[in-house]
């Protein structure tokens, strides 16, 4: 199985509530190295997030270009038929 970002995508939905403990916890302790690391997992959670959306709108666009609708629900080309 390959890896792609619609597989990453629960685990980014992992790292961002983990990140903003992290920083809470590191501003509240001052440490400096723990909150460059939970600004790098935030940044890294948003980046995925965006890369996803971005791929999803790539299908959705490739799905009008051959003449089907988009499903959002099961994100798949409907092809209706005459």
């Amino acid at each position: 199985m390959a890896l792609s970002v619609t597989s990453l995508l629960p685990f980014t939905l992992l790292i961002a509530p983990i990140s903003l403990f992290c920083l809470m916890l590191a501003l509240k302790k001052r440490k400096v190295w723990l909150i460059r690391i939970s600004l790098l997992g935030l940044v890294l959670t948003a980046v995925l997030l965006v890369l996803s959306q971005y791929l999803d709108y790539k299908h959705f666009v490739d799905c009008l270009l051959q003449g089907a609708d988009y499903s959002a629900f099961s994100g798949d080309c409907i092809q209706f038929t005459n």
